[in-house]
């Protein structure tokens, strides 16, 4: 029996379907890898956006607490034996001896070829000078300092008023002040935010100043000043210029501080029971341990490690051995 010219073809072309199925199989594989090397590299492109490899940085971690305090001192005020100019000896923060000339005042004279005659202002003691003079000299001293209610410090009245050379001095009227530097410099101080740790007795870190960017080490004479805990008494040997002719002063207390590099508190890892962070080398995570000097908030100071070294900033998007181009 003859076949019809249409079975024949049709047979040819079932013949020819295992080749078809074939090839498409090799395509479906081509565009499944060409798939997977596109997730690949944008899983990639993901995770290194996400984990955010950096080189870190030194600095400096501190817990601050904000204060106002009410410097008390010696200060021994001079008077102006005359009225008349003041001229300038001894300079502002300068140190004199007792009997020292500090500054003059000039009058005016018949018996002087000149019309005028200098008469010298001495130093009572010795000390640091000041021209600037606020009237409460002599009312904080050291001697009543047990009396101070910081409490009220926005209500203390100064007038203050600075003599420079040229000025015109009254007879009997103060001109500067000597200030004791060899006795201790107490700073009645009230906390803005929070209180002292119970960690910290006997030396505190104080910074002031208009920038507030030198630190002093200064001693606690009474950490619960007048049994308060935002109050405290300090006490120091040293004379900063702005401690010298200033009443009241905003600081700040640096209760604990710590240096190193500084990355996310975030970004350490603990592993086994250690301390470390996740690092690339040669395009791969690698945990490296380090140690944790202190932690401030939601920063951490480490040492051990290199600033050549490039910190996953967001462990929790990679693990040891995740690939990071």
């Amino acid at each position: 029996m003859y076949k019809t010219k249409n079975e024949a073809e049709i047979k040819v072309r079932v013949r020819r379907s295992p080749r078809g199925f074939f090839r498409k199989f090799i395509l479906a594989i081509i565009t499944f890898y060409i798939a997977y090397m596109i997730y690949g590299y944008v899983h990639d492109i993901v995770i290194t956006s996400l984990a955010k490899a950096e080189h870190i940085r030194e600095g400096i971690l501190q817990v601050e607490i904000p204060a106002r305090g009410l410097l008390v001192r010696q200060d021994q005020v001079v008077t102006s034996p005359r009225t008349g100019q003041l001229k300038v000896v001894a300079a502002e923060g300068e140190r004199v001896r007792v009997g020292q000339v500090v500054a003059q005042v000039v009058v005016p004279s018949l018996t002087n070829s000149t019309g005028e005659s200098v008469i010298n202002i001495t130093a009572p003691g010795a000390g640091l000078v000041s021209y600037h003079l606020d009237g409460l000299e002599g009312v904080f001293t050291p001697a009543n300092i047990r009396e101070l209610d910081l409490t009220k410090l926005d209500t203390i009245k100064a007038e203050s008023r600075q003599f420079r050379a040229g000025s015109q001095v009254e007879a009997g009227k103060p001109v500067c002040k000597i200030v004791n530097n060899l006795e201790p410099l107490f700073i009645a101080a009230e906390l803005r935010e929070g209180k002292l740790p119970d960690k910290v007795e006997k030396m505190l870190t104080v910074s002031f100043g208009p920038e507030q960017k030198d630190s002093y080490q200064v001693a606690i004479s009474e950490k619960k000043f007048r049994g308060r805990d935002d109050q405290v008494l300090l006490n120091s040997s040293i004379y900063d210029r702005n401690l010298i002719a200033a009443r009241q002063i905003d600081f700040k207390i640096i209760s604990e501080r710590y240096e190193g590099y500084i990355i996310p508190a975030a970004a350490i890892v603990r592993k086994e029971s250690k301390e470390g962070i996740f690092t690339v080398y040669k395009e791969r995570v690698k945990w490296k341990s380090v140690t944790v000097r202190g932690r401030v908030g939601d920063k951490a100071a480490i040492s051990g490690i290199t600033p050549d070294v490039k910190v996953i900033m967001s462990p929790e998007y990679v693990k040891e051995g995740t690939l990071f181009r």
